[in-house]
């Protein structure tokens, strides 16, 4: 079975997070979430719970949770917030996330992010979404552009997307 985390980030598109989760598993997707304190004002990681069939981690403990899923199929950000999108950009792990990222990306594991925010954060961190695509094993899932906002894309264009950077990576191997 294929394996991913979910890494929900403090976006008002967090919300459509729950959707997404039952969507992989609707696709025989075994999902892991991973929420940052911001996204956990936004939404519930009762819900999150729900939608994944599993535990949701929101800090690190002595489990080491971010190296014991560092190796999954792939690292999901979605949403990707400009905080943790320029902060992977600098290897900066301050937090849950940004550590399991950079563990994922020691490892190559792919990780693929999927910004959400006001179309002015968008632009101000082009230069750091750019570095990171120059970079091994992480990938972007362009934002739909409207209303002044990059928004979250169809939960089915991001679980496509997903699938297929998976089966890319493990063809390569």
């Amino acid at each position: 079975m294929v394996s991913i985390v979910l890494c929900v980030t403090g976006s008002i598109a967090a919300t459509e997070c729950v959707k997404l989760a039952r969507e992989f598993r609707r696709n025989d997707v075994d999902v892991k979430c991973f929420m940052s304190e911001s996204a956990c004002g936004i939404l519930s990681c009762d819900a999150m719970e729900f939608a994944t069939g599993c535990e949701v981690v929101t800090s690190l403990s002595g489990d080491i949770e971010h190296v014991k899923y560092s190796t999954e199929d792939l690292i999901l950000v979605a949403p990707a917030t400009a905080n943790t999108i320029s902060k992977f950009a600098f290897k900066i792990a301050d937090n849950l996330i940004s550590t399991l990222l950079i563990t994922a990306y020691g490892h190559n594991t792919p990780i693929l992010f999927v910004p959400s925010m006001h179309d002015s954060m968008y632009s101000a961190i082009k230069d750091n979404i750019y570095k990171i695509k120059n970079e091994k094993s992480a990938y972007f899932l362009d934002p739909i552009m409207d209303e002044g906002k990059a928004k979250f894309p169809d939960k089915e264009d991001i679980v496509i997307e997903s699938l297929r950077l998976i089966n890319l990576n493990k063809s390569s191997k």
